[in-house]
């Protein structure tokens, strides 16, 4: 009989302290809130990096993609929105600005291929900085957004170049860094 009763007790707090947390998260996904207008609207947040052009770094600006499409779209979108440069005078471009995307190939087991058609020469000026913020803006963005890619080869107007300008090589693939990113 103790027994009965001590279960029933538990079993009464328990509902007391569970009863009220169970509507509580229903005002955040109401029909009017913005968390919910952005799931109805399939858009997730993602993250563009662009170079902090005085402290030779790259930030992250928040933006916004949709969450429907296919790795190869997103990947297409992402750098698209990379090329186009950053909203505001802070941040800049790690790309020239008619720096176009010519193709993009993601395969299965994680790698993608991305084909950047730059003017030639236009990136001969570059210091070894400058060429580790465009390769890790473009790197970093595709990787931290897209789960299926873990790594990135960047070829330049359908070759596989050997440099961007002339310092760091593109001979492998290069993964994620987040030590460049403050």
């Amino acid at each position: 009989m103790k027994f009965k009763r001590n279960n029933i007790i538990f079993f009464i707090l328990l509902a007391c302290l569970i009863g009220p947390g169970i509507g509580a998260n229903q005002e955040n996904t109401s029909l009017g809130s913005p968390v919910n207008e952005v799931v109805r609207a399939g858009l997730f947040d993602g993250f563009l990096y662009f170079a902090d052009t005085g402290k030779g770094v790259l930030k992250a600006l928040p933006k916004r993609f949709a969450s429907n499409l296919n790795s190869h779209e997103l990947g297409r979108d992402i750098l698209e929105a990379l090329m186009e440069g950053p909203p505001n005078s802070v941040l800049a471009s790690t790309f020239p600005k008619d720096t176009q995307v010519r193709a993009l190939f993601v395969s299965e087991d994680g790698k993608a291929w991305v084909d950047l058609g730059i003017r030639d020469g236009y990136l001969k000026n570059m210091d070894t900085v400058s060429e580790l913020l465009a390769i890790y803006s473009l790197v970093n963005s595709l990787t931290l957004n897209i789960p299926g890619v873990k790594q990135v080869k960047i070829l330049v107007n359908g070759s596989d170049v050997a440099t961007l300008g002339g310092h760091v090589s593109l001979k492998y693939f290069y993964k994620t860094n987040m030590l460049i990113v403050k």
